[in-house]
Formats: structure tokens, sequence, C-alpha cells
């Protein structure tokens, strides 16, 4: 799954830039040894069950629903 999320990790609206975000059962349990990273990384999915990865990647979903990636 993705979605964009802000920094209160809400959902952003149609055509508002928001941090990148992606889950679903392929995602890594987190980084080897590094704790505090994968802390600040894997986050609760406050809209589903499991876990979502904060990539720190920019994006916005277009009105004909195509994802734009901006960096």
């Amino acid at each position: 799954s993705v979605c964009l999320l802000d920094s209160d990790q809400k959902l952003v609206p149609l055509g508002v830039p928001g941090e990148l975000c992606i889950g679903g059962d392929g995602l890594a349990r987190g980084y080897l040894h590094r704790e505090a990273l994968t802390k600040e990384k894997w986050i609760k999915n406050p809209y589903g069950k499991g876990r979502l990865y904060r990539t720190g990647d920019l994006a916005v979903f277009l009105p004909s629903g195509d994802l734009s990636f901006l960096g």
C-alpha cells in the first residue's frame, strides 16, 4: 500500500505534497542493529493494520490518480 502523510501523520488531500509511506506484506521489519532509526522510520499504520515505512520522499497524487514523485 502507498499513502502520503503530512508531518502529523494525517493523509494529505489530492494534489497536496506529502511524505511517501509504504506498507504491506513485503515490508521489512526494520534496520538491522539500528533500533532508533527503525523506530523513527517504521510507524504504526494510522489507517489500517500493520506498519508503514516513512521513505522521506515527497510525492503528490494527481487528479488522474497517478502518483508523481517530487524528490
